[in-house]
């Protein structure tokens, strides 16, 4: 990494532990802020926005399949929606997921909306567990102990 001007320069390093997998895939964190950053834009050529996500691995279909829930600043009509779907499936790159979802290993991804709000109030429950603020972030992957989100 290096300094600069005499000060140590960091690099921004991902939660660890963070893996959607279902098959042979392992998408990161990473991967998944790519992905979403991809359907954003897709979803700003139509003055919308993503306001925040979160996603979940889904293993009581077969095959099992990922779940994205965005959050969407303004209306999305199902057509854009579809198409927002579908580049959060595309843009997963790993060779895992691509393998896997061209054998059918791993179902569609599924998208959901989300009601606006909806990670503030994750947000506000937090805070009255007792987390500070400054050091809450919202869980980019929900795990099976929390099976009441996909309900």
């Amino acid at each position: 990494m290096g300094s600069h001007n005499s000060t140590p320069e960091l690099k921004f390093v991902c939660r660890r532990n963070l893996i959607l997998s279902i098959n042979i895939d392992k998408n990161t964190e990473k991967d998944l802020q790519l992905s979403v950053e991809e359907a954003g834009k897709l979803l700003a050529e139509e003055k919308l926005e993503v306001v925040d996500f979160s996603s979940l691995v889904d293993v009581s279909t077969d095959p099992g399949h990922y779940v994205v829930f965005l959050e969407i600043g303004g209306e999305a009509s199902e057509e854009v929606l579809q198409e927002c779907c579908n580049c959060l499936d595309l843009s997963f790159v790993d060779a895992g997921y691509v393998s896997s979802r061209k054998v059918k290993a791993i179902g569609p991804l599924e998208l959901r909306v989300v009601w606006r709000g909806t990670f503030l109030k994750i947000l506000e429950h937090y805070l009255g567990l007792g987390t500070v603020v400054s050091q809450f972030k919202t869980p980019r992957c929900v795990g099976p102990m929390n099976s009441k989100v996909s309900a």
